[in-house]
């Protein structure tokens, strides 16, 4: 007998989870995705699935902001439904009757769950079946489930019962594999903090889920093939954004730098209720910033995300963009420009640090600075005497820095002139 697909299986559970009550008062962001939704009365966008929408909706404070514009009929049917489905809820970590109740125990649905109970439930059952009959030993229909989001959602569930004997006794294995992660981050110089992200956490599952002898990805498949589908995957996740940006609207963000090679990067990002979202960048270095050319820039992103989409446009406060700007406001009556807030302060700490007194004592702070940093000796006793405690040094683009090198300094004040005294 043949078995039914997963696209079907995962629209069937889809189905069902949506006759929850509360899929009445919000919708999902994106068609099929049952974990992000919009709230229909104030537009929140929620993560966690519709028990995370509700509690929004009935304005239960603790997991996610309360909804102001909720109904009070609407909260009271939804706290009605919730507390009947609570009472008629039990837990237990034996059978299989009482798993999937797992999801309303953690406040939202897991991660890499589509959103669907009776899915959740059929994993976490058949985890549990496994376990218990032959322990970590694979079946011989095992090799045809290898869906990591399963893993992940079956390791979340495993999380909440005792370890037993035989997981207790695989320590030693565990250790070993740890062992060669931390030896391949250490040989690559990768950053701890990148040990956190839930890419890694997802790749971990998927390997366990495949069990042993998986190929490793060639050098022509993780630079082309593979590298055009993680295109793709995020090109689909930014139709999300660019649905809000027809609803809402959006506004348009310019950012000019120079990398290692001196070219002048112009960067232009998209910014609306799902979240900022980097469009592309172009090479200044061909031709001048021009307020004109500037214009011409900003035009065609505009033209390209859709002028009725587009709310505003934020660009630095330099005249060439003040000038681009106005070009832009009289072209397109509706389109506001507003200048950067941070690049205005920037400009307002540089005119500060122009008055002659306050000039005087930024000098004077950074030949300070400048000294210290320049004798190993010198800074061998300033980390000494401030507890390792580094000295914020001045750099050239950012003016707040310079006033920074000056708190810094205000607060080491009494270290400084140890060091300074001392016999050393």
């Amino acid at each position: 007998m043949a078995e039914p697909s997963s696209d079907a299986a995962t629209a069937s559970a889809t189905r069902k989870n949506k006759a929850d009550p509360g899929w009445k008062y919000c919708h999902s962001l994106v068609e099929g995705d049952t974990n992000t939704i919009v709230c229909n009365f104030c537009g929140k966008i929620t993560k966690g699935g519709i028990t995370r929408a509700k509690q929004h909706l009935i304005r239960k404070s603790g997991n996610v902001a309360a909804c102001k514009k909720t109904p009070p009929n609407v909260v009271e049917v939804l706290k009605e439904y919730m507390a009947t489905k609570k009472s008629g809820t039990t837990y237990s970590t034996s059978g299989s009757g009482n798993m999937a109740n797992v999801r309303d125990f953690e406040f939202g649905e897991p991660i890499g769950c589509d959103g669907s109970e009776d899915k959740f439930a059929d994993s976490c059952n058949a985890a549990t079946s496994a376990k218990t009959k032959c322990g970590t030993k694979k079946g011989p229909m095992e090799k045809f489930c290898k869906n990591p989001e399963n893993a992940i959602n079956r390791r979340k569930m495993e999380m909440l019962r005792q370890m037993n004997i035989r997981e207790s006794m695989d320590k030693n294995e565990v250790l070993k594999v740890h062992q060669h992660i931390a030896r391949f981050w250490y040989q690559a110089g990768l950053s701890f903090n990148l040990i956190k992200l839930k890419s890694f956490e997802n790749m971990v599952a998927a390997i366990g889920q495949y069990g042993p002898h998986l190929p490793i990805p060639s050098y022509h498949d993780i630079r082309v093939p593979l590298l055009k589908k993680e295109v793709e995957y995020t090109e689909n996740l930014m139709k999300g954004h660019r649905e809000q940006w027809v609803k809402y609207g959006c506004t348009i963000m310019s950012d000019a730098w120079t990398d290692r090679k001196q070219r002048c990067i112009i960067n232009f990002l998209i910014n609306s209720q799902a979240g900022t979202m980097f469009l592309k960048s172009v090479d200044g270095s061909d031709f001048v910033k021009t307020g004109e050319k500037l214009f011409e820039l900003l035009d065609a992103i505009v033209e390209e995300v859709g002028e009725e989409n587009v709310v505003q446009v934020v660009t630095d406060n330099g005249s060439n963009y003040v000038l681009a700007g106005k070009l832009l406001e009289e072209k397109r009556k509706h389109i506001y420009w507003t200048p950067c807030a941070a690049h205005c302060i920037d400009l307002m700490l540089e005119d500060i640090g122009k008055l002659p007194l306050i000039r005087k004592i930024i000098r004077r702070a950074i030949n300070l600075v400048g000294f210290i940093y320049a004798h190993s000796s010198t800074l061998s006793l300033l980390k000494k005497f401030t507890n390792k405690r580094e000295l914020v040094r001045h750099a050239i683009t950012r003016f707040a820095t310079s006033y920074l090198t000056l708190e810094r300094l205000h607060k080491e004040k009494a270290n400084i002139r140890k060091m300074f005294t001392s016999d050393e």
